[in-house]
C-alpha cells in the first residue's frame, strides 16, 4: 500500500515501462491473492503465494523477488514449487447436500444488472470500472452482498459510506466468478433486492469456499498475449 501511494504521488519514479499506472495495476494484481497466503498448506493444497508467484509476468514476479528477498526469505519453495491446478471452482450460488450452512443475512442479497453494477462502481471510484467493468457478461445479473467481519478484508471501511462488498459476477464468456469491490452502502441499499426470498436463502446456505475462482485470476487467464 505504501509503495502504490508513493508511486501515486510521485509518477516519475515507476520502473514500469508503460508507466507508474500500469505498475500500480501490476503491484495490486500481485497483492490481491496474497491474503492467507502465510498460513501453513496441506500437501496438495492450493497455496496462494505459489499461486501468484506461477501466474505472474516478469515484471510481478521481479517485484515480488525484490521484496521477498528484501524480508530476508528464501525463494526456492517457490521456484521448486510444483506447478498447481487453478482454483477454477465457480463460487456457489447454492448449498448441497455436502457444503451447506445454517443461512446467514438473507436480507443482505441485491441482483443487479451490468449496467448497474458498472455505475456503482463508477461511483464509488473504484478501480475495478474499468477492466474489470469491461469484461462482464451485457446481460446477466450479478449478486451483491457486504463482505462480513469473519471474511479476508481487502480493503478498510470509509471514507463515508465505503464498504466492501463480495459480488458473484458473471463474466463475459459466461463463467461466474467472486469479486471483492468497495461500493457505496446507501447506494447499494437503495436499490431493489431484484431476489425472491428462496433464492435469497439459497444464497445464505451457500458456505465461501477456498478454491473459488476470482475474478483477478478469470482477467489473467484472459490477458492478451505478448
Amino acid at each position: 500500500m505504501i509503495e502504490i501511494r508513493a508511486l501515486a504521488t510521485r509518477p516519475g519514479t515507476s520502473r514500469h515501462p508503460d508507466g507508474h499506472l500500469a505498475e500500480i495495476r501490476l503491484i495490486a494484481d500481485v497483492c490481491h491473492n496474497l491474503p492467507g497466503g502465510e498460513r501453513p498448506r496441506a500437501a496438495g493444497d492450493h497455496d496462494p503465494l505459489v499461486w501468484t508467484w506461477q501466474t505472474a509476468g516478469e515484471f510481478e514476479q521481479d517485484w515480488m523477488r525484490t521484496r521477498l528477498q528484501e524480508g530476508g526469505f528464501d525463494l526456492t519453495f517457490l521456484e521448486q514449487a510444483p506447478r498447481l491446478p487453478a482454483p477454477a471452482t465457480p463460487p456457489a450460488t447454492r448449498p448441497t447436500w455436502r457444503r451447506w450452512q445454517l443461512p446467514r443475512d438473507v436480507g443482505a442479497f441485491t441482483a443487479v444488472d451490468t449496467p448497474a453494477l458498472v455505475r456503482l462502481l463508477r461511483q464509488a471510484g473504484a478501480p475495478e470500472s474499468g477492466t474489470f467493468a469491461q469484461h462482464l457478461h451485457p446481460d446477466a445479473r450479478h449478486i451483491l452482498r457486504p463482505s462480513r467481519p469473519d471474511e479476508t478484508r481487502f480493503h478498510a471501511d470509509g471514507p463515508g459510506d465505503l464498504r466492501q462488498y463480495r459480488a458473484l459476477a458473471t463474466m463475459a464468456d459466461g463463467a461466474l466468478v467472486v469479486h471483492h469491490p468497495r461500493l457505496r452502502s446507501s447506494q447499494v441499499e437503495a436499490l431493489p433486492a431484484g431476489l425472491g426470498r428462496w433464492c435469497r436463502l439459497q444464497l445464505a446456505a451457500a458456505p465461501v469456499s477456498r478454491r473459488e475462482r476470482d475474478a483477478g485470476q478469470w482477467l489473467r487467464e484472459h490477458r492478451p498475449a505478448t
